[in-house]
């Protein structure tokens, strides 16, 4: 009788076990293991909630002339609250939308509208800027995951068009930069595509795939809008979808090793198979079903600088390489951009498939003609 009760209890034992290595493969591990937490099944991300919204006057430095501004708190699962600051502007023609803006780098700065209030206003566009005062890739935790901290643009954007933006017209949002990945996280993690008319993705997605931006050794160049590419309207060209590194520690690696929780991202050993695991997990395009790549109401267009200085065409292209078919989306084009200034100044360089355009009037018109209201 003793026996037998030995055995039961060893059996139960074992059969605890076994649960709890369950649970610690569906996100119950350590705090250095990032994963979406429930592997190839996931469901899309939820949304967090907008609170505490309160007048702000005067508007701070940065925003367009003429803007009513507003605080807020942006609340999200997994992530630190964050307030943010946005400005609405009326347009000067009759109304036919509402164009959200997300600027570069964290974010902390407002999208600089010098070559869009106008054509965009003229057009009968409301815009809508906004910033962080920290780092909206950075969760605030201890635990760092850059696509769950896209969950704060992604609330924002849409608190934005469905509680301020007047009803009735065209939701349209354009990203720059890291900017672009978070219209990019939106669309693909957060389901955007059920409402966003159009975008218009400048320099990016640059969190398309962080493991190949991360991982040492660094992966080959990838050509860019290869022949036959579906949407690509230019040359082919080569990029690195590496981030920079720089002297001690500086370079955009650093920074991406920051927001990931991993300091590993372009250094000088070779990253470990957990690192990359945990990269690709917060990608964008990340290898599961979690991401759409169906937008089929919602237009887009990639503007991406030929010039190879930085990853962001590369680190664009995996994420415009997933739309194969005109069903995915309402309309879809990348454009290789050349004369650029600098790494990522798709503004004032030029749109070679559009006779030498200049950028910003190239991605206006586009804008403009565009963003029209679609049945979602």
């Amino acid at each position: 009788m003793e026996n037998r009760v030995t055995i039961v209890i060893l059996v139960g034992l074992l059969i605890l076990l076994g649960l709890l290595l369950s649970l610690g493969a569906c996100g119950g591990g350590s705090a250095t293991t990032i994963t979406t937490g429930c592997g190839t099944n996931c469901p899309p991300p939820a949304l967090g909630s907008v609170t505490n919204v309160s007048a702000l006057s005067p508007c701070p430095t940065g925003y367009a002339l003429g803007m009513s501004c507003s605080q807020a708190t942006v609340v999200c699962p997994n992530t630190a609250n964050l307030t943010v600051t946005y400005g609405t502007l009326a347009p000067t023609a009759a109304f036919k939308g509402t164009i959200f803006f997300h600027a570069g780098g964290s974010g902390t700065d407002p999208y600089d509208l010098t070559d869009f209030v106008g054509p965009y206003s003229a057009a009968g566009f409301a815009l809508v800027q906004m910033a962080w005062p920290s780092s909206w890739e950075d969760t605030g935790l201890a635990v760092k995951n850059v696509g769950v901290a896209a969950c704060r643009p992604a609330t924002l954007m849409n608190y934005i068009f469905q509680q301020v933006a007047t009803p009735g017209g065209a939701k349209c949002a354009q990203g720059f930069s890291a900017g672009s990945a978070a219209v990019g996280y939106t669309l693909a993690w957060y389901g955007a595509g059920s409402y966003l008319d159009n975008v218009e993705l400048i320099s990016g997605p640059v969190f398309s795939d962080i493991e190949q931006g991360c991982v040492v050794p660094s992966p080959a160049p990838i050509s860019v809008c290869t022949p036959g590419q579906f949407g690509c309207n230019g040359a082919e060209f080569q990029d690195s979808p590496s981030y920079n590194t720089g002297p001690m520690g500086s370079g955009t690696a650093a920074g991406v090793g920051v927001i990931t929780g991993d300091a590993s991202c372009g250094g000088s050993a070779n990253t470990s198979p957990q690192s990359n695991t945990n990269w690709k997990a917060m990608s964008i395009v990340n290898g599961t079903s979690t991401p759409s790549f169906s937008y089929p109401h919602t237009a887009m267009a990639g503007w991406v600088c030929n010039n190879g200085i930085n990853p962001s065409a590369a680190q664009g292209d995996l994420f415009y390489e997933q739309f194969t078919s005109s069903g995915q989306t309402a309309g879809f084009s990348l454009y290789p951009v050349t004369n650029c200034n600098g790494a990522e100044g798709v503004n004032s360089g030029t749109v070679d498939a559009l006779g030498g355009e200049l950028g910003s009037l190239a991605i206006s018109n586009h804008m403009t003609a565009q963003c029209i209201v679609r049945t979602h």
